[in-house]
C-alpha cells in the first residue's frame, strides 16, 4: 500500500466515525423539542439518547472477534449501512416508541463503527506512522462530542429535530460509496500474520454474554447519575452486569478463540496505558456535561450559545491532537501524555474559582489549555496501548479498549454528577442556615448580600441553589484536578513504544528501519 493511500483510508474512516460519534451528543439538545412534538414527558423521551448509548455498549465488546471471522471491511460497510439507515429511519419516526426502536439500529452501526475504525487504521499504517494517524482519527473522536451541543442546536433552531438524523444520511451515503471502493479487503486484515483466525469453534456463550453484562453494567451506571447509587434499579443492573461480566471472564479466560481477549492485559505497556486511559476518560469526559450545566442551568444561556462558549476548547483538541501525532516519533508518549495532563491540570483549575458571574469569554484560555491538553493526552496513549498488539489481535485490542473506556467514562460521568449533587446540596443547606442565623462566613458573605434582597422565598431559594450549585462545581473541578495531577506520574511509567526503540537503535546503527511484528501473546 502506498502512503498515499493509507491517509484516503484514514479520511474516509475518519467521515464514518465523526457521524457516529457526533450522534452521541447531539440529540442532547433537541430533547425538549422531541418532547413536545410527540407529546409525552421527559423521561421517555431522554430514552432516544440512552437506546444509542446502550446498543453501542452492547455491540463495542464483539466487533473485534466478528471482524475477525467476516473480515474488518464488511463489518465497517455493515455498520455504516445500518448507521445510516437508522438515521434515515430515525428522521421519518411517526412515533416515539418507534424513534426509540431506530435509535437501537442506529446505535448498532454507530458503535460498531468506533473499535474497527481503528482496528483498520492500526492494521494499514506501519509502526512508524501510527502516531499521526491515530492523531487524525483521534479527531472526529474527541471533537464530535464537543460540536454535537452546538450543531444541534443549530439544526434544531433552523430547521427541527428531523434533521439532526437527515444530515447524516447524504453523508453516510458517500461515505459508504468511498468505503467501497477504498477500503483494503480482508487479506490486508492479516498481512504477514499467517493464516487469519476463523477455523476454531465460535464462541457464542461469550458473545452473548458480554452483549449482557456490558448493557446491564453501563445502564447501572448512568442511571446512577440521576437516580442515585442506592436506587433500587440502579442495584439491581449493576449487580447483573457485574456478575455476568464475572462468568465471561472464566468463560473467556478458558477459550481459545475468545470474543475479547483479556490475555491481552498481561502485557505491561497495554495495561498501564490503559489505566491511565480509564482515568483520564471517567474524569475529564465525565467532567465534559459540567461546563454546558454551568452556562444553561445557573446562567440560562441557551445551548446553543454555551456550544458556541465550547468551540475553543474543541478546536484546541483538534490542534493538540495534529501537534502530539506530528511529535509522537520524536517525543514519545510518555512525555506527550505528561504534558498533556499537566496542561489538563493547569486549565481546569481555573475552573474550580467560577462563581454565578463567571463569563464564557472569560474562560476561553483556559478552554484552550483543557483543549491542547486532552489532544496531547489521549492520542498518544492509545497510540502505545495498541503497539504492543499485533496486527492479528487488533480488531479484539481494539474492542477492549474501546469498550472499557466506555465504562470509566460512565463511572465517571456518574461519580462526577453524584457528588455535584451532594456537594450542592450540602452548601445550600449551609448557606440557608447561615443566613437564618445571621453568622455568614467569610465564604458565603458574598452570597447572603446577593440573595438578601430576594423578595419572596422562592426566589430567595432559587438564588441559594444557584450559588450553592457553583461552589459545588468548583469542587467537582477539583476532583478532577486531583486526578489528572495523580495520573501524571502514571503517565512517566507507561510502558515504551517498541516501533519507537527500535527506530532509535536502528538509526544508531546506520541501518534502515523494519520492525518484524509478533503477537504480544502466543497460544
Amino acid at each position: 500500500m502506498t502512503r498515499g493511500y493509507r491517509w484516503r483510508v484514514a479520511a474516509v474512516v475518519s467521515l464514518g466515525l465523526f457521524m457516529a460519534i457526533l450522534d452521541n451528543t447531539i440529540v442532547s439538545v433537541t430533547l425538549p423539542q422531541m418532547q413536545k412534538a410527540f407529546h409525552t414527558d421527559f423521561e421517555t423521551i431522554t430514552w432516544v439518547a440512552s437506546a444509542y448509548f446502550l446498543a453501542q455498549a452492547a455491540v463495542i465488546p464483539v466487533v473485534g472477534y466478528l471482524s475477525d471471522r467476516i473480515g474488518s471491511k464488511l463489518v465497517f460497510l455493515t455498520a455504516l449501512m445500518l448507521f445510516t439507515a437508522g438515521s434515515a429511519l430515525c428522521a421519518l419516526a411517526p412515533t416515539k416508541e418507534t424513534l426509540i426502536i431506530f435509535r437501537v439500529f442506529q446505535g448498532i452501526g454507530g458503535g460498531a463503527l468506533l473499535p474497527i475504525a481503528f482496528s483498520i487504521i492500526f492494521r494499514i499504517f506501519p509502526p512508524t506512522e501510527r502516531g499521526m494517524a491515530n492523531a487524525v482519527l483521534g479527531i472526529p473522536v474527541m471533537m464530535a462530542p464537543a460540536f454535537g451541543p452546538t450543531i444541534g442546536g443549530y439544526l434544531s433552531t433552523s430547521f427541527s429535530w428531523n434533521a439532526i438524523f437527515s444530515i447524516n444520511i447524504p453523508i453516510g451515503i458517500v461515505a459508504l460509496i468511498l468505503a467501497i471502493l477504498m477500503l483494503p479487503g480482508r487479506a490486508a486484515d492479516f498481512e504477514n500474520q499467517g493464516e487469519a483466525v476463523g477455523k476454531s469453534r465460535f464462541d457464542i456463550l461469550g458473545l452473548v454474554l458480554s452483549m449482557i453484562g456490558f448493557t446491564a453494567l453501563v445502564y447501572g451506571i448512568t442511571e446512577a447519575g440521576s437516580k442515585g447509587w442506592g436506587d433500587p434499579t440502579v442495584l439491581t443492573f449493576i449487580v447483573v452486569g457485574a456478575v455476568v461480566l464475572a462468568t465471561f471472564i472464566v468463560i473467556e479466560l478458558r477459550v481459545s478463540d475468545p470474543v475479547m481477549d483479556l490475555r491481552l492485559f498481561a502485557n505491561y505497556t497495554f495495561t498501564i496505558s490503559n489505566i491511565v486511559v480509564w482515568i483520564v476518560a471517567a474524569v475529564l469526559f465525565g467532567s465534559l456535561f459540567l461546563l454546558p450545566l454551568f452556562f444553561e442551568n445557573i446562567q440560562g444561556a441557551t445551548a446553543l450559545v454555551a456550544g458556541e462558549l465550547l468551540i475553543s476548547q474543541g478546536l484546541a483538541m483538534g490542534v493538540g491532537m495534529a501537534l502530539s501525532g506530528a511529535l509522537y516519533n520524536r517525543v514519545g508518549p510518555r512525555i506527550l501524555a505528561a504534558s498533556g495532563l499537566a496542561l489538563l491540570v493547569i486549565g481546569t483549575y481555573s475552573l474550580t474559582q467560577l462563581d454565578v458571574n463567571t463569563s464564557g469569554v472569560s474562560l476561553q484560555v483556559w478552554l484552550v489549555l483543557r483543549g491542547l491538553g486532552l489532544g496531547f493526552t489521549m492520542p498518544p496513549l492509545q497510540t502505545v496501548a495498541l503497539s504492543a498488539v499485533s496486527n492479528r489481535a487488533m480488531a479484539k485490542a481494539s474492542s477492549l479498549v474501546t469498550v472499557t473506556r466506555m465504562v470509566a467514562s460512565a463511572i465517571g460521568v456518574a461519580g462526577l454528577t453524584t457528588y455535584l449533587t451532594q456537594q450542592g446540596a450540602n452548601y445550600a443547606l449551609n448557606i440557608q442556615a447561615a443566613m437564618q442565623t445571621g453568622s455568614l462566613s467569610h465564604q458565603f458573605s458574598n452570597i447572603g448580600a446577593a440573595c438578601a434582597s430576594a423578595s419572596n422565598q422562592a426566589i430567595l431559594h432559587a438564588c441559594v441553589a444557584q450559588h450553592a450549585s457553583t461552589l459545588g462545581l468548583n469542587d467537582t473541578f477539583l476532583v478532577v484536578v486531583i486526578f489528572c495531577a495523580a495520573s501524571i506520574v502514571l503517565a512517566l511509567i507507561v510502558g515504551r513504544d517498541p516501533s519507537l526503540l527500535a527506530l532509535k537503535e536502528a538509526k544508531a546503527r546506520g541501518e534502515d528501519f523494519v520492525l518484524e511484528r509478533e503477537p504480544i501473546l502466543t497460544d
